[in-house]
């Protein structure tokens, strides 16, 4: 909310610079030339009624003479030799044309006597002076006005700023899976709209998570009633129990059973309000053990474990477990000859790598790689097995434990699986 402040209070303070530089301009052109030849009217008067009074009197008592008179002058006018002054070769030959020219630093004028090599020297002028320091009077009003601005629009905003924090805050507790979570704004609100808006986002979000739920749960533990008759039944069947017809239907079963079982773990990864049982346990021994598992079903494959000797990771071990494992599962039935797991801290955060040298995952499908049942029949084939429920289940235990999974690109040609999470 800062930023939004910070970005409409230099809004306005360029609109209002830019309407002072007009104005100054327009104020610049119809009043300060004016003034200025005005000014210059005066002092050239002035000056050649002195020089007129100097003529026919001796250059050394040209000095004597203004001392002497009294013109009721509020500024002093004295004779100078032109040598005095540096000046540059415009302001000589102006004051050869018979020019007043004026040394802005020094608030004077000088006008050139003639036939001669002095000048007449009026000032310093409190004139001048004055504009001088009206000048930069000017400056601090302007960015003393600038500064006031800042009050209208904090008062302006303030009210807007609070609901939208409001509404940030809403947002990032229904994003870290609080449904319940919706905001109450004051109907005299700006964006009281936006919070009813919100509000029936979040309805529809919750109800459409929980008939989600309801439908995974139903279907589940209904599954399991029939699948239970078909075992007992199969038991009952006369016949050899070893008959490669049977086998398959134990099989089916099997199967069936085991996607019931995912099914009702990734239901329970979508419930918030499952805690986390976190524990800090040492990663390298553990993942050497997962990888050990894993290895007795591909032998064929070479393994490349995680090295060191101690790393110690915080995080929920059962689920963390259930993660790495299917992460290796999955790299095991589509890795060519080898498969690599790292585990190391990066960033603040725990980082857990699996690598394969096999197909990999085209870019265009990584986005939905994660969702449930997504099977990416081209580059990693059906032949393989599996529900497609392995990959959602580690998204669900990444957003679990608030980090995130990615697929990318493998150092050994096929696909990297990358799970974070943080630290704290």
């Amino acid at each position: 909310m800062r930023r939004l402040f910070i970005q409409f209070y230099l809004l306005l303070m360029s609109c209002f610079l830019v309407a002072v530089i007009l104005v100054g301009v327009v104020y610049k052109q119809a009043v300060d030339d004016v003034g200025e030849r005005y000014l210059a009217d005066l002092l050239r008067t002035t000056l050649s009624l002195i020089e007129a009074d100097l003529r026919g009197v001796p250059e050394d008592r040209w000095s004597e003479t203004l001392a002497n008179s009294d013109y009721g002058f509020t500024f002093r006018v004295k004779v100078e030799k032109m040598s005095n002054y540096i000046l540059d070769d415009d302001s000589r030959r102006a004051l050869d044309r018979g020019e007043i020219v004026m040394l802005e630093d020094k608030y004077l004028f000088l006008q050139k006597l003639q036939d001669s090599n002095y000048l007449l020297v009026a000032g310093p002028l409190r004139y001048l002076f004055f504009l001088h320091r009206l000048k930069w009077f000017d400056y601090a009003l302007l960015g003393l006005l600038g500064l006031s601005l800042a009050i209208p629009v904090f008062l302006w905003m303030r009210p807007h700023w609070r609901d939208l924090v409001a509404l940030e805050r809403a947002s990032g507790r229904l994003a870290n899976g609080d449904l319940a979570a919706r905001v109450e704004l004051p109907p005299r609100s700006g964006v009281h709209h936006l919070g009813v808006s919100f509000n029936h986002m979040a309805d529809n979000i919750a109800a459409l998570i929980n008939s989600k739920k309801t439908l995974t749960n139903a279907v589940a533990h209904e599954l399991r009633t029939p699948l239970a008759r078909l075992r007992y039944r199969l038991a009952l069947l006369d016949g050899d129990e070893d008959s490669p017809e049977r086998q398959a239907i134990e099989r089916d079963l099997t199967a069936i059973d085991k996607l019931v079982e995912e099914l009702l773990f990734h239901a329970r990864l979508d419930r918030p309000e499952a805690p986390l049982k976190l524990s800090s346990f040492n990663a390298l021994p553990w993942a050497r053990e997962r990888i050990a598992g894993q290895a007795a079903l591909a032998q064929e494959i070479h393994w490349i474990e995680p090295v060191g000797e101690a790393l110690s990771i915080t995080a929920d071990e059962h689920l963390i477990t259930r993660a790495l494992d299917n992460l290796l599962s999955n790299a095991r039935r589509h890795a060519n000859s080898i498969v690599a797991t790292h585990i190391l801290v990066d960033k603040q955060q725990f980082c857990l790598i699996v690598d394969d040298d096999g197909p990999g995952i085209p870019e265009e499908d990584r986005g939905r790689v994660f969702d449930p049942f997504v099977r990416l029949d081209e580059s990693r084939g059906r032949q393989t097995g599996g529900h497609g429920l392995g990959l959602a289940i580690v998204a669900g235990i990444a957003r679990a434990h608030r980090g995130s999974i990615k697929v990318e690109t493998s150092p050994l040609g096929g696909a990297r699986f990358e799970l974070r999470w943080p630290i704290a």
